[in-house]
């Protein structure tokens, strides 16, 4: 079934999925057996998190796949929802990898949580509406099933339905989008994720990774296919590229905004945990991570991508900015923590900061979420984008 492309070299055969699909699965599972291995000997034991830091690394791909997962609903809707038909080629790999990315983020922080039976039983038989995070994962769930029968209506050629979903998934996570500052600043109260402009940066960041991983997977998809990209494909990813530019300059808006916090206490609520990530122990992170990886050379890279005509480089500007905005989250999560709630008192035998260092086990569940994702996106082409199985139904 040639479900994500219209490629005219449908009879040329791919490239072997089977070995990278086993190698990723391999990796999914050495991530899950180190979970369950967490689980038996407590996360205490073996997490770097501390009762004072305790978010750590394994809520960084949790964020990244969620908003992931809202950034490329948000695309696909664009074609499904509001009917522009240049993105309408791209409907139906948007769709699939919003399920898979959403299914990845649940994992990631299913895998963090140290009893996560608990969520799933107790969050349906005794739900606490004024609990945030109870909302955001009911939220979550709701939008996974509303963009599985999503997808599962667009293979059976029930588009009108399939809109209704769509526009019900857009709503849902939308919301939980702007909010998901709220989240974080659970811990405490710290006014580092409390700035006013979070709403409009994760909504940004979210955008800007989807249309980054769209880009990526579609050149990736056409390179494992062996298939030169279609003209409504390429039409369809000239509009990406151009939002892309514009969500780039809007990241480098709210980078500005970090570093000025950084370097003067007017500009952050937080003005330690800013200095901290500007010029402190996390200067590397925030100037390499968050400026170069996610901005400047992604820029670079478009403006030598023949307005967005050379695939390849406009794939490796996405990849490029898809790794430093992973570092972003990973700063956003943790920075804010290393700063004592009553610092600004110089309390006697108080620490003046907090650390945390990521374990093992959290390093090989994090590979594990990450090799789920990219395993199920190999599984997708095999599924629904290969001459693999059209020609094991002939035999």
């Amino acid at each position: 079934m040639i479900f994500f492309s219209k490629a005219h070299e449908q009879d040329i055969p791919g490239k072997n999925l089977l070995v990278p699909l086993a190698l990723l699965a391999l990796l999914t599972g050495i991530g899950v057996s180190f979970a369950i291995h967490a689980l038996f000997v407590g996360h205490d034991h073996v997490f770097g998190t501390t009762r004072e830091v305790p978010w750590g690394i394994l809520i960084t791909p949790y964020v990244f796949f969620a908003c992931l997962s809202t950034g490329i609903c948000i695309i696909s809707s664009l074609g499904q929802v509001f009917g522009i038909t240049t993105l309408a080629p791209l409907i139906n790999r948007t769709v699939f990898l919003a399920i898979i990315a959403m299914a990845a983020g649940l994992m990631s922080i299913g895998l963090e949580i140290e009893n996560p039976w608990n969520m799933a039983i107790f969050g349906f038989l005794s739900p606490n509406p004024l609990s945030n995070i109870w909302w955001k994962s009911s939220i979550y769930t709701l939008f996974l099933l509303l963009m599985a029968f999503n997808f599962m209506f667009l293979l059976m050629g029930k588009n009108r339905i399939a809109r209704g979903l769509a526009l019900g998934a857009l709503v849902v996570i939308t919301g939980a989008n702007l909010n998901m500052n709220s989240d974080m600043a659970l811990l405490g109260s710290r006014g580092f994720w409390a700035e006013n402009y979070m709403p409009i940066f994760f909504l940004n960041v979210s955008t800007l990774s989807a249309c980054c991983v769209i880009i990526l997977f579609t050149w990736l998809s056409s390179w494992l296919q062996n298939r030169q990209l279609d003209a409504d494909s390429r039409n369809a990813l000239n509009p990406l590229f151009k939002l892309t530019v514009v969500l780039l300059i809007g990241a480098f808006c709210f980078a500005a905004m970090k570093a000025l916090g950084g370097f003067s206490s007017k500009f952050a609520d937080n003005p330690k945990a800013m200095q901290l990530l500007v010029r402190g122990d996390f200067a590397m992170n925030f100037w390499l991570g968050e400026i170069v990886l996610t901005i400047i050379l992604p820029l670079v890279l478009l403006a030598l991508s023949g307005g967005g005509r050379k695939i390849g480089v406009l794939a490796l500007a996405s990849f490029s900015t898809l790794v430093g905005i992973a570092i972003t989250f990973y700063d956003l999560i943790v920075v804010g923590q290393l700063i004592p709630h009553y610092h600004e008192y110089n309390l006697y035998g108080y620490a003046s900061l907090y650390s945390y260092s990521p374990s093992l086990h959290e390093y090989m569940m994090v590979a594990g979420s990450v090799s789920f994702f990219l395993a199920a996106f190999l599984a997708g082409e095999l599924i629904f984008n290969s001459l693999t199985l059209e020609k094991m139904r002939g035999k």
